[in-house]
């Protein structure tokens, strides 16, 4: 594991993560790591639609992918 030290942080954001954090019962660090590792993979997911060859034949397109995506996650 690597140590990262964050500077600069404004202070709405700073006390936007403290709130959370302590709402979801972690640490600030424990919190703002397990949201890094969120856009580590979202990061990564998105690397992989953007090469991703869309479907011959069938009328998707990677919005229409998107927008489905976005509707599930929403709905739960």
């Amino acid at each position: 594991m690597k140590r990262m030290n964050l500077r600069d942080v404004p202070d709405d954001v700073y006390a936007a993560l403290v709130e959370a954090a302590r709402d979801n019962r972690q640490s600030l660090s424990a919190f703002v790591v397990d949201r890094l590792r969120e856009v580590a993979q979202t990061v990564r997911i998105a690397d992989y639609v953007a090469t991703y060859p869309a479907p011959r034949g069938t009328g998707v397109t990677t919005d229409d992918a998107v927008a489905a995506v976005r509707n599930v996650r929403e709905a739960s």
